[in-house]
């Protein structure tokens, strides 16, 4: 196992080599560079520098290389812990990711004032919204489609997946914004603009987790609903197919009864096959979440690219694509270990 889980991420070496060059080429064929894009936008200051300055701008960061030779710095500092400086923040991009030095989260006096510096950073709140999205999916999902399998062809069944079906055709933006209309607006329940409310600082620490719910549920909602019908439709096929299997049929013989056949024998060999979702899951919410942050003006890493992309800010758009990239990656390999560890007929070589 340890062998195998030391070779995987060997392998992840040169996989992120080929994903970050692949993303910096692509992102340096867009036409414009930071500074004209600070031009368009109205700063003054670039606005009005004549083209000697600009070229010489251009030169001292590097700008006016080819971008493999670009790329080449990018990885330099790459290997020393460096992600850069943001052009538009004007500042590391691992304080924009946190907000500020990871080293400060151990000097805030408590765990829950660290949990709350993370959470107020931008790559807190949008770790926060998607492992709340993951949650309310699988909790939803799972036993619908439980449910479906344990009664195929019943009401039940015909309806959960009419309804499921109907909701995964639907897009998620034009759900966000009819869900700000009538639950937003009309009905007032819930906020629907960032992710806290005034005064948020004197609430209670229970007052302070309520007041991030609430606005967390919408966005959260957006997120999750288009994988439901996915995701119930995998587990009752999950379901189906081991009630076929013959220990299933041996168990019946035996005269167990079906809540018993399904509680004891079959529920737990049908999660096995989920676990390969959960490789995908996650880093699939976490890119859905760049339209939705923007919906909602979530302050997360998904409303600072769409920023990034605009500015050209390269450094940015390199770190947000390289933790996708990780993202992804560690996940598909924990979804191997774990589909080892529930079913041991499988072994790693």
């Amino acid at each position: 196992m340890l062998r195998y889980v030391l070779r995987r991420l060997l392998l992840m070496v040169p996989t992120l080599l080929l994903i970050t060059a692949v993303v910096f080429a692509v992102v340096k064929l867009a036409p414009g560079s930071p500074f004209s894009a600070a031009q368009s936008s109205g700063e003054a200051a670039v606005k009005q520098m004549n083209p000697q300055d600009y070229q010489a701008l251009l030169t001292r960061y590097g700008l006016d290389k080819p971008w493999y030779i670009q790329f080449g710095r990018w990885l330099g500092n790459l290997a020393t812990g460096s992600l850069g400086d943001s052009f538009s923040e004007r500042r590391p991009v691992g304080e924009v990711f946190f907000s500020t030095p990871l080293s400060t989260f151990s000097k805030t006096g408590s765990v829950g004032a660290a949990l709350n510096q993370f959470l107020s950073s931008k790559f807190g709140a949008t770790l926060f919204l998607n492992l709340l999205s993951l949650a309310i999916m699988c909790a939803v999902a799972i036993p619908i489609g439980f449910r479906a399998a344990a009664r195929r062809g019943g009401w039940f069944d015909k309806i959960s997946g009419v309804l499921l079906y109907a909701l995964y055709s639907l897009p998620n933006f034009w759900v966000a914004v009819l869900l700000i209309m009538l639950v937003g607006v009309k009905l007032q329940w819930l906020p629907f603009i960032g992710m806290h409310s005034d005064g948020f600082e004197s609430f209670s620490a229970a007052g302070k987790a309520w007041d991030l719910l609430k606005h967390a549920i919408l966005p959260a909602l957006c997120l999750s609903y288009g994988g439901l019908a996915f995701l119930s439709r995998f587990a009752r096929g999950a379901l189906l197919d081991v009630l076929g299997q013959d220990y299933i049929r041996t168990a019946r013989a035996k005269g167990l009864g079906e809540g018993a056949v399904l509680r004891r024998h079959a529920l737990r060999n049908a999660l096995i096959p989920l676990l390969t979702l959960a490789g995908i899951l996650l880093p699939a919410l976490i890119s859905g979440s760049v339209i939705i942050e923007q919906i909602f003006s979530w302050p997360g890493l998904g409303q600072m690219y769409v920023k990034a992309i605009y500015t050209r800010d390269y450094p940015l758009i390199m770190a947000e694509s390289l933790l996708g990239a990780v993202a992804v990656l560690i996940s598909n390999l924990l979804t191997d270990v774990a589909y080892t560890v529930a079913d041991p007929r499988m072994r790693l070589e």
